[in-house]
């Protein structure tokens, strides 16, 4: 399922200017950010596996990209109370001019539950066939990202493209982006995609499938072996999903009924195989 390509609010502040076929990139401080010393002295929790948890077992990744956004705090306190990691891809650029977005950044930090990872400092100001239509600014993209979230994993979703390169493994997205994916592979990034979004309105942010909807379509392909790596799915979800009391009520009932199958962990990106194999596949 294709990902929304509507340019979010915050985009309008980033400027952007094409010289001689080249992309320049402004908005906010490029510096990196201060960690926080309640960061540093907090462990990130390790996966919610029972005990003798085999290849047999169904494991879920929740990923949450585009953040930090309204909705990020319900997130937050959510997967706090729920004791499941999460995954959340990180644009710098959202933090770097607003207070309240860094607070939520800050929230994200401080959660034992919560990994950090990057999904570039730009989000590629939604002019997404002109970004990768020059790999090189991409990866300076990523790297700005990387310096200013002060990571220390090299984890990265691509803005706007379900694309893979975990180990030798590969997957490209039809729209394209496959030239700044190798390079990114070549400076060390692994490239996240996803096997399933819950999809929501780009303007209000309103989840669109039912809690029902997604845990049958889940199950599905977990059971059909149709995900990237046998038993393993990652979940595309977005910040701005989870503004409201009840759409946060949303993601609590779908984690509660993932968490009644007797089948199903919960992983952060950071557990998933690392599988060697020459095939590329292509994007169904």
């Amino acid at each position: 399922m294709k990902k929304w390509e509507s340019r979010p609010i915050w985009y309008g502040s980033l400027l952007i200017l094409s010289i001689s076929g080249g992309l320049f990139l402004w908005g906010g401080n490029p510096q990196a950010r201060a960690v926080s010393d309640t960061t540093m002295s907090l462990g990130k929790a390790a996966p919610i596996m029972p005990s003798g948890v085999t290849d047999s077992f169904y494991h879920v990744y929740l990923s949450f990209d585009d953040g930090p956004l309204p909705g990020s705090e319900h997130i937050d306190s959510l997967v706090l109370a729920e004791q499941v990691p999460a995954s959340v891809f990180l644009v710098g650029h959202n933090m770097s001019y607003n207070p309240r977005m860094d607070s939520y950044y800050k929230l994200y930090e401080a959660n034992p539950f919560i990994h950090i990872y990057n999904h570039s400092f730009s989000h590629a100001a939604g002019h997404y066939r002109f970004y990768y239509n020059h790999p090189q600014n991409v990866l300076a993209d990523i790297d700005q990202n990387q310096q200013y979230l002060q990571l220390h994993n090299k984890i990265v979703r691509l803005p706007g493209r379900n694309t893979w390169r975990i180990g030798n493994r590969s997957r490209n997205d039809t729209a394209g982006g496959d030239q700044a994916a190798d390079l990114l592979m070549q400076q060390g990034y692994r490239l996240f995609g996803w096997d399933l979004e819950w999809q929501h309105n780009p303007v209000s942010g309103v989840p669109l499938q039912s809690v029902a909807t997604m845990e049958k379509e889940i199950m599905s392909r977990l059971a059909s072996g149709n995900t990237f790596t046998k038993n393993h799915i990652i979940i595309l979800l977005h910040d701005e999903m989870f503004r409201r009391p009840w759409e946060e009520d949303q993601l609590k009932a779908l984690i509660d009924t993932l968490h009644k199958q007797p089948m199903i962990v919960f992983n952060d990106l950071s557990t998933y195989p690392v599988l060697s194999s020459n095939q590329t596949y292509a994007h169904p």
